[in-house]
């Protein structure tokens, strides 16, 4: 069962940035979340992943998160992640110290999470093989990528509901 989630979702010209990076990847003939076809793939920033997320925690990430909407996070280079034959590529993300603080807050209060520490990114590719490395930074190098990203939307993924809910909208709360 995937974990559930809280997730920030960008606005139109934001989450365009990440896709055009994504379709450049495919055009390319190399792993891309385009290739991803689940109805929770969009551009994201994941605030909290676990096997649970409880009514109440959303509760708070909806009173936290929702009055810093829409909120600016800096795009600060690409990582890698993973260990193995195959990795991913994200963008590693800087929030302002509001977005970083309130995560924490609701971070803390979940007991399960899938990683204890928050490393904000934006997912690219995913089992991307280490020799196709240098082709694949070729195509990120060679297309525009924004410099910053504006969330517009919290958003929680609840897989054992199959829902994806927005919990709070930019200028609607």
């Amino acid at each position: 069962m995937p974990d559930h989630a809280l997730e920030l979702s960008f606005e139109p010209s934001s989450t365009a940035a990440v896709v055009a990076q994504w379709d450049a990847l495919k055009a390319a003939g190399l792993p891309s979340q385009a290739d991803h076809r689940s109805m929770t793939n969009a551009p994201h920033l994941t605030l909290v992943a676990a096997v649970g997320i409880e009514d109440d925690v959303v509760r708070v990430a909806r009173e936290t998160i929702g009055p810093l909407l829409p909120a600016r996070v800096g795009l600060r280079g690409l990582v890698l992640f993973g260990q193995g034959a195959r990795v991913t590529i994200a963008h590693l993300v800087e929030p302002d110290r509001a977005l970083a603080a309130a995560t924490a807050r609701i971070r803390a209060l979940v007991p399960a999470l899938r990683h204890p520490v928050w490393t904000p990114h934006v997912t690219l590719a995913r089992r991307v093989p280490r020799s196709s490395l240098p082709a694949a930074l070729e195509v990120l190098h060679s297309t525009e990528a924004a410099s910053e990203l504006v969330c517009d939307r919290l958003r929680w993924w609840d897989p054992t509901q199959d829902l994806i809910e927005d919990v709070a909208v930019a200028g609607r709360d």
